[in-house]
Order: C-alpha cells, then sequence, then structure tokens
C-alpha cells in the first residue's frame, strides 16, 4: 500500500509526465567574417595595417588580424579612470606608449581585468589570447580631449605570442593613433551594428565560402612541402597541393588535394602522443584498433547528393587515436579514388613540438 506521504510526490511525478517536453537548443553560431589585406582597421583614432599576407576576423565586436606566424585579438572597451588609480586594480606594470611614430604614439599597459560583456559570448568564436591567464593588453583609442563620462576608451589587445615582457611591444606598435581622419578605414565596430556593409568592406561570411580569410590563407600550399597537425606530420609531393588553416590557429580542417581528389583531416584538438614514448619507430595507423573505420556507400545518382546523372561517391572515415580530442579524423572518397586517402594514412609519423619542418614556410600557389 502506498503510504499518504507519498501521494503528493506521484501528483508531481503525474504533472512532469503530462507537461511537453521542451528541448533546448544550443545558440546559434554567429556569423563570422573575413578579409585579406592589404586594408586599415580602425577603432576610434586607433589604426593598424593589415599586410597583403595577412587576414581580418570577425566575431561580433571582436576583430582579430591573423597571419601564419602569429595573430592578434583586439575588442573596444570603455574603462574608468578611477581603475587605473587603483593599487590592485586593471592596470598592471606600469604605463608605457605604443606606436612607431612619435606624433602616433598611444598610451598603452597591461590589463588583467574583464572582457567587456558585449564580447563575452563571441570569445568562443575567437579564444586565442583571451584565456584567463593570458597577457593582454589596453590601448587607447581616441586622441585629444577625454571623454565627459569619466570614462576612457580602450582597446583590450590580446595575442598568444604575448608573455608580458618587452617582446610583447613589437607587436602592439602595430597600433598606430592616427586614424582621427582616416576616410579608409574598416570599422569592425560599424560594421557590427550595421552601420556599413560587409560586402562594401569585401568581407565575405564563412557560411558563404569555407575557406573564408578568417581561417585559411588566400591560397593552398603547392608540394612538395610538410605539414604538422596535431602531433602529427606528413610530406605532400609535387603535383598535391595542401589547403589548411592559418598556421597560428593551430587547429581546423586541412585538405589534401591532387588530381580532383581531396582528402580531408579533423582535429585533433590536443596533440597526438605515441603509445610508447621510447619507440621512434611507432606509426599513426598504429592507434587504429583504438578508433574506427567506416565505409559510407553512395546514396545515388543525382541531387541532393550529385549533380544530375552523376552517382555521389562512397566513403571513408578512418579516426585514429583513442581519446576523443586527441582523435584524427582521415575523410576522402571511395572506389578508385580512395587511393590518395590511404596513401596518406600510410605517410602520416608523429612529430615533436620543435621539429623544423612543422615550422619551414610551404610554398603557396
Amino acid at each position: 500500500m502506498i503510504g499518504k506521504k507519498c501521494l503528493p510526490c506521484f501528483a508531481v511525478l503525474g504533472l512532469m509526465l503530462a507537461a511537453p517536453a521542451q528541448a533546448t537548443l544550443p545558440p546559434p553560431t554567429p556569423p563570422e567574417y573575413g578579409a585579406y589585406g592589404p586594408l586599415t582597421v580602425c577603432e576610434g583614432d586607433l589604426s593598424i595595417a593589415v599586410r597583403p599576407n595577412e587576414a581580418v576576423h570577425l566575431v561580433g565586436p571582436i576583430f582579430r588580424i591573423i597571419n601564419d606566424d602569429h595573430l592578434i585579438a583586439a575588442t573596444p572597451m570603455v574603462l574608468p579612470t578611477s581603475a587605473f588609480m587603483l593599487f590592485d586594480g586593471p592596470v598592471k606594470h606600469g604605463v608605457f606608449t605604443t606606436g612607431s611614430a612619435l606624433a602616433n604614439l598611444a598610451i598603452a599597459f597591461r590589463y588583467s581585468g574583464e572582457l567587456p560583456p558585449a564580447a563575452a559570448p563571441y570569445v568562443a568564436f575567437a579564444r586565442d589570447g583571451f584565456g584567463k591567464d593570458d597577457v593582454r593588453y589596453a590601448v587607447e583609442t581616441r586622441s585629444g580631449a577625454s571623454r565627459s563620462d569619466g570614462m576612457v576608451s580602450m582597446l583590450i589587445v590580446a595575442s598568444p605570442s604575448f608573455d608580458g615582457t618587452d617582446a610583447d611591444k613589437t607587436i602592439l606598435a602595430r597600433f598606430q593613433l592616427n586614424a582621427a581622419d582616416a576616410s579608409a578605414c574598416v570599422r569592425p565596430a560599424d560594421l557590427s551594428a550595421g552601420k556599413a556593409d560587409y560586402g562594401v568592406a569585401s568581407f565575405v561570411r564563412s557560411f558563404d565560402n569555407p575557406f573564408y580569410a578568417g581561417l585559411y590563407p588566400a591560397r593552398p600550399d603547392d608540394g612538395p612541402g610538410y605539414h604538422c597537425q596535431g602531433g602529427i606530420g606528413f610530406a605532400f609531393e609535387a603535383g598535391e597541393q595542401l589547403r589548411r588553416p592559418w598556421k597560428s590557429l593551430r587547429n581546423g580542417r586541412s585538405y589534401l588535394i591532387r588530381d580532383g581528389v581531396a582528402v580531408t583531416m579533423s582535429g585533433p584538438f590536443e596533440p597526438m602522443r605515441r603509445t610508447d614514448p621510447d619507440d621512434p619507430n611507432e606509426h599513426p595507423a598504429g592507434l587504429l584498433h583504438k578508433s574506427a573505420v567506416t565505409l559510407y556507400p553512395s546514396r545515388g545518382v543525382g541531387p541532393p547528393y550529385a549533380p544530375p546523372g552523376v552517382r555521389e561517391d562512397g566513403s571513408w572515415l578512418i579516426e585514429l587515436g583513442k581519446e576523443k580530442n586527441s582523435r584524427l579524423e582521415v575523410l576522402f572518397p571511395a572506389g578508385d579514388k580512395g587511393r590518395l586517402g590511404f596513401a596518406l594514412i600510410e605517410r602520416l609519423e608523429f612529430v615533436g613540438d620543435s621539429d623544423p619542418r612543422c615550422t619551414t614556410p610551404s610554398t603557396s600557389k
């Protein structure tokens, strides 16, 4: 017999079962945009020149300047002047000037405070340099008269290359306080607020081009060359091309292409390591028994999977690595086209963090 004390519990359970289930969906991915240099990005009176071998990436109020060697992330913020006087406030290690010309010097300082609330939802899509313990700086964005509300307009600047030494000033010197009358400026704040058009500013949305400037260099690398990705490396040969993300991003899908056939490599997010650290001859394919091999058959001829009259290729998915975050996924067409994918797996080898082949520049077409 069910006691009286249990009846309310069953009543609540009945109401829960009778109520319609509501799925909690993740928030939609924000649009991201990218454009190649040369161009000039401005915030207030502060400018930074984007070089021909670089790109600008925009997501919300965050903009990043990216090249193969390093990236610079920045987002605007206002700080009260009183914060500069706090003994244990966000201003650290004193104030200095940055810029390459005396007339264009901007005040800057090491910043350890919180990021502006407007940027917080977007940090997941531009996380490099914005971690809790990462080194960041604040650079003034206005010259001349100060604001009347006791606030100071600043740009919070981050980079994985920052280490808190004077070497950081080499990157910070790219910011010039000279944009008060710069009509050629691209202003991310205006773009994100809808005051200017992305297309007119030559920015391409990531949804419209998977190889957009915010993730990939303008041209693929031509073989011969060597590519490193998450503790794994391989040589690509003459007649082959490699489409890979900016090296400073350290992640993203790469594509080995030969004769119109593409092999896609995804991950790992954490470097893959040998099962036996003392075995220099261990092959990454030795991790195959810890993972999976999947053959996806063709889904038929014509739309929606292939052009009219063309049969869609089947595909192989090879997963190497025991742990999900340190797993390399290799996807390539089945049938005769699969030779490139299997040949690539045979070429794979473990590489160390300081392997010189990972830092030698490849040639681009």
